[in-house]
């Protein structure tokens, strides 16, 4: 792709995010972006630093508050524990994930494959809370990631949404703990852990850098869990929010997240 076409879609497609931010932005504070039974979090602050291990054992995962994932088109229990934790400091916005899995495994291995086909997790941000305009990460045991900004026509169109793949977070960073083999289909495996930290910088359209205390986002956090191979009712989809439809992309329904000092 020559410099000058790639800058081209680069403008048109902030353009977009811009008139979707600002043009219904009104329309979002009416309601827009209210659905049921919202699941809520306060993110407490790191009083020490965390290292990017996959291992959550420093003392901040510890007393920070763990939120089991539910079913996402129901708000029911799942099989498999499979929660979220989050922090943050002047720099990052943190989210671990705990997923009990008997046989954690991953295919694919290049950045921007379609992960969301085998065993994720993902994060959903949405700083403004506008609910048109957010961002998606996605990881998988092998510590592999998918990263998208996400335009959604919003509820008049069912959530229609279109994702830029070429958008890449620059400076995010996260690791992976398995305790088993993690890559292989078929061999024995207890859990896998997630830590990701979110750059503050790499969010556009964050209100704050940093948050100011009491700042609230939108934001959902899910897991994907395949069971055996061709027994897709072995499959679950976990929410933190759930969205009572089968579509991750429901930012009426993502939950709400304030940061606390």
């Amino acid at each position: 792709m020559n410099r000058s076409y790639a800058l081209r879609c680069l403008f048109s497609f902030a353009a977009a995010s811009i008139i979707f931010s600002i043009g219904f932005g009104a329309y979002g504070a009416d309601g827009y972006n209210e659905g049921k039974n919202l699941s809520t979090y306060t993110v407490t602050r790191t009083t020490g630093a965390i290292k990017l291990d996959g291992v959550l054992d420093e003392a901040d995962w510890k007393r920070a508050k763990e939120v089991d994932l539910v079913e996402t088109n129901t708000g029911g229990p799942v099989p498999l524990k499979s929660t979220v934790r989050m922090l943050w400091d002047d720099t990052n916005f943190y989210v671990a994930f705990y997923c009990e899995d008997p046989d954690a495994w991953a295919t694919f291995t290049e950045e921007d494959d379609p992960m969301w086909s085998e065993e994720v997790v993902e994060l959903f941000i949405d700083p403004e809370g506008n609910g048109y305009s957010y961002y998606e990460h996605e990881i998988n045991p092998i510590n592999q990631k998918v990263d998208l900004f996400i335009i959604n026509a919003g509820r008049r169109l069912n959530g229609r949404f279109i994702g830029w793949k070429d958008w890449d977070f620059k400076n995010i960073k996260s690791a992976v703990y398995v305790d088993g083999d993690g890559k292989n289909y078929g061999t024995k495996d207890k859990f896998w852990s997630v830590e990701v930290a979110v750059p503050f910088d790499d969010l556009w359209e964050i209100p704050e850098v940093p948050p100011k205390d009491g700042d609230v986002w939108r934001f959902n956090a899910y897991r994907i869990e395949r069971g055996e191979k061709g027994k897709e009712d072995d499959d679950f989809y976990a929410a933190f929010s759930p969205t009572y439809r089968p579509s991750f992309h429901t930012p009426w329904q993502f939950g709400k997240i304030t940061f606390k000092k």
